[in-house]
């Protein structure tokens, strides 16, 4: 015997439904801007201050400074020497890092939990595309 729904729950399912939709969209769109803020901010940390931190850091040797792909790397790898005495310790660095100034610090810091944010909404927005609104 085959059952019908009514259109209430035909309307309910919906609302769920559309509301599911835009969640992904609002976290993917999300995503994406932070993504394009998180370029920005490396380029300007490559051109601003990356120079800086490799002369105290690694001595003056210029290796992440050479393109925009090896710079959002060493954004990432210097935010890492800052958040964690484990990591600046694990490079070398668990002394040198005390002589980048404070501000230095926390705009590498900022553009790491931008770029792990944007990161996790994108993904999220996938997961929920992928699960709920395409389910196979």
């Amino acid at each position: 015997m085959r059952k019908y729904i009514s259109q209430q729950e035909l309307n309910d399912v919906m609302e769920n439904f559309i509301s599911l939709a835009q969640t992904m969209m609002i976290f993917g769109l999300t995503g994406m801007a932070g993504a394009l803020i998180s370029i920005g901010m490396v380029i300007y940390l490559k051109v601003k201050w990356l120079l800086l931190l490799e002369d105290i850091l690694d001595d003056g040797i210029r290796f992440y400074s050479l393109n925009i792909f090896l710079a959002g790397q060493g954004v990432l790898q210097y935010a890492t020497v800052f958040l964690s005495s484990f990591h600046a310790k694990r490079y070398g660095m668990l002394e040198k890092r005390n002589d980048v100034p404070k501000h230095v610090q926390r705009l590498f810091i900022f553009t790491f939990f931008v770029v792990i944010t944007s990161f996790l909404l994108m993904i999220l927005s996938f997961i929920i595309l992928e699960n709920y609104i395409r389910p196979e």
